[in-house]
Protein backbone atom coordinates (compact mmCIF):
# COMPACT_ATOMS: atom_id res chain seq x y z
CA UNK A 1 0.00 0.00 0.00
CA UNK A 2 2.76 2.45 0.99
CA UNK A 3 4.70 1.57 -2.15
CA UNK A 4 1.67 2.32 -4.37
CA UNK A 5 1.11 5.68 -2.67
CA UNK A 6 4.80 6.57 -3.02
CA UNK A 7 4.85 5.66 -6.73
CA UNK A 8 1.64 7.64 -7.34
CA UNK A 9 3.03 10.71 -5.57
CA UNK A 10 6.31 10.42 -7.47
CA UNK A 11 4.51 10.28 -10.84
CA UNK A 12 2.31 13.27 -9.94
CA UNK A 13 5.34 15.28 -8.80
CA UNK A 14 7.22 14.55 -12.03
CA UNK A 15 4.17 15.34 -14.16
CA UNK A 16 3.37 18.73 -12.61
CA UNK A 17 7.00 19.64 -12.11
CA UNK A 18 7.40 20.57 -15.77
CA UNK A 19 5.90 23.40 -17.74
CA UNK A 20 3.94 22.55 -20.85
CA UNK A 21 6.09 21.77 -23.86
CA UNK A 22 5.55 23.59 -27.12
CA UNK A 23 3.61 21.03 -29.13
CA UNK A 24 0.30 20.40 -30.82
CA UNK A 25 -2.47 20.14 -28.25
CA UNK A 26 -3.04 16.73 -26.74
CA UNK A 27 -5.89 16.14 -24.30
CA UNK A 28 -5.47 19.48 -22.45
CA UNK A 29 -2.20 21.29 -23.19
CA UNK A 30 -0.38 22.75 -26.19
CA UNK A 31 -1.38 24.79 -29.24
CA UNK A 32 -4.17 24.69 -31.81
CA UNK A 33 -4.78 26.78 -34.90
CA UNK A 34 -7.85 27.01 -37.07
CA UNK A 35 -8.33 28.81 -40.38
CA UNK A 36 -11.31 31.17 -40.24
CA UNK A 37 -10.89 32.54 -43.76
CA UNK A 38 -8.07 33.63 -46.09
CA UNK A 39 -5.43 35.23 -43.92
CA UNK A 40 -7.40 35.04 -40.65
CA UNK A 41 -6.65 32.33 -38.06
CA UNK A 42 -7.67 31.43 -34.52
CA UNK A 43 -4.63 30.51 -32.39
CA UNK A 44 -4.82 28.98 -28.90
CA UNK A 45 -2.12 27.93 -26.46
CA UNK A 46 -2.95 26.23 -23.15
CA UNK A 47 -0.33 25.62 -20.49
CA UNK A 48 -0.37 23.56 -17.32
CA UNK A 49 -0.02 24.86 -13.75
CA UNK A 50 3.75 25.27 -14.15
CA UNK A 51 3.56 27.29 -17.39
CA UNK A 52 3.83 31.02 -16.74
CA UNK A 53 1.53 33.58 -18.31
CA UNK A 54 4.57 35.09 -20.05
CA UNK A 55 5.56 31.75 -21.60
CA UNK A 56 1.99 31.14 -22.82
CA UNK A 57 2.07 34.55 -24.55
CA UNK A 58 5.44 33.77 -26.18
CA UNK A 59 4.17 30.39 -27.40
CA UNK A 60 1.02 32.09 -28.77
CA UNK A 61 3.23 34.47 -30.80
CA UNK A 62 5.51 31.61 -31.87
CA UNK A 63 2.58 29.57 -33.21
CA UNK A 64 1.17 32.66 -34.94
CA UNK A 65 4.51 33.19 -36.72
CA UNK A 66 4.66 29.51 -37.75
CA UNK A 67 1.14 29.69 -39.22
CA UNK A 68 2.08 32.85 -41.15
CA UNK A 69 5.29 31.25 -42.47
CA UNK A 70 3.47 28.05 -43.47
CA UNK A 71 1.06 30.18 -45.53
CA UNK A 72 3.92 32.23 -47.07
CA UNK A 73 3.25 35.47 -45.19
CA UNK A 74 5.99 37.59 -43.65
CA UNK A 75 3.92 39.49 -41.06
CA UNK A 76 0.90 39.10 -38.81
CA UNK A 77 -1.18 41.26 -36.51
CA UNK A 78 -3.07 40.12 -33.44
CA UNK A 79 -6.67 41.15 -34.07
CA UNK A 80 -8.05 40.12 -30.69
CA UNK A 81 -7.07 37.98 -27.72
CA UNK A 82 -8.82 36.49 -24.75
CA UNK A 83 -7.23 35.19 -21.57
CA UNK A 84 -8.86 31.80 -21.00
CA UNK A 85 -6.82 30.86 -17.93
CA UNK A 86 -8.50 28.26 -15.73
CA UNK A 87 -8.33 28.74 -11.95
CA UNK A 88 -8.85 25.76 -9.66
CA UNK A 89 -8.78 25.84 -5.86
CA UNK A 90 -7.60 22.66 -4.19
CA UNK A 91 -7.85 21.75 -0.54
CA UNK A 92 -5.36 19.89 1.56
CA UNK A 93 -7.33 18.59 4.53
CA UNK A 94 -5.89 19.03 7.99
CA UNK A 95 -4.21 15.91 9.31
CA UNK A 96 -2.29 14.87 12.39
CA UNK A 97 1.30 16.06 12.13
CA UNK A 98 4.11 13.69 11.25
CA UNK A 99 7.87 14.15 11.26
CA UNK A 100 7.65 14.97 7.55
CA UNK A 101 5.39 18.00 8.19
CA UNK A 102 7.09 21.20 9.28
CA UNK A 103 4.02 23.39 9.90
CA UNK A 104 2.33 22.09 13.02
CA UNK A 105 0.21 23.71 15.69
CA UNK A 106 -0.32 22.36 19.18
CA UNK A 107 -3.87 22.38 20.44
CA UNK A 108 -5.02 21.35 23.88
CA UNK A 109 -2.63 18.84 25.31
CA UNK A 110 -0.07 17.05 23.15
CA UNK A 111 -2.22 16.81 20.01
CA UNK A 112 -0.39 18.29 17.04
CA UNK A 113 -2.36 19.11 13.92
CA UNK A 114 -1.66 20.59 10.48
CA UNK A 115 -4.55 22.86 9.51
CA UNK A 116 -6.45 22.67 6.23
CA UNK A 117 -4.70 24.56 3.43
CA UNK A 118 -6.16 26.05 0.26
CA UNK A 119 -4.20 26.61 -2.93
CA UNK A 120 -5.31 28.09 -6.24
CA UNK A 121 -3.80 26.54 -9.34
CA UNK A 122 -3.67 28.60 -12.53
CA UNK A 123 -3.53 26.89 -15.92
CA UNK A 124 -2.62 29.86 -18.11
CA UNK A 125 -4.14 29.92 -21.59
CA UNK A 126 -4.56 32.44 -24.38
CA UNK A 127 -6.66 32.42 -27.52
CA UNK A 128 -6.96 35.00 -30.25
CA UNK A 129 -7.33 35.82 -33.90
CA UNK A 130 -4.43 36.82 -36.12
CA UNK A 131 -4.45 38.45 -39.54
CA UNK A 132 -1.64 37.53 -41.95
CA UNK A 133 0.10 40.16 -44.12
CA UNK A 134 2.48 40.12 -47.08
CA UNK A 135 5.69 42.17 -47.24
CA UNK A 136 4.83 45.78 -48.11
CA UNK A 137 1.17 45.40 -47.12
CA UNK A 138 1.68 45.10 -43.36
CA UNK A 139 0.42 47.76 -40.92
CA UNK A 140 2.89 49.49 -38.59
CA UNK A 141 1.92 47.33 -35.60
CA UNK A 142 2.54 44.03 -37.42
CA UNK A 143 4.84 41.38 -35.97
CA UNK A 144 7.67 40.18 -38.20
CA UNK A 145 7.53 36.40 -38.64
CA UNK A 146 11.32 36.25 -38.98
CA UNK A 147 11.89 38.23 -35.77
CA UNK A 148 9.39 36.20 -33.70
CA UNK A 149 10.88 32.89 -34.87
CA UNK A 150 14.35 34.19 -34.02
CA UNK A 151 13.39 35.64 -30.61
CA UNK A 152 11.07 32.93 -29.28
CA UNK A 153 13.34 29.91 -29.00
CA UNK A 154 12.05 26.47 -28.13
Amino acid sequence: MKKTIFISLFIITITIGCSTQYKKMDKKYGYTDEKINDGLYQITFKGNSRTSDELVHKYFLRRSAEVALKNRYQYFTVVETEDITQHTTVTSAGVPATKARLKTYTYSGDIKYTPTEYKTIHNHALTGKIQLHKEGEQPMNAYSVEKILKDVKL
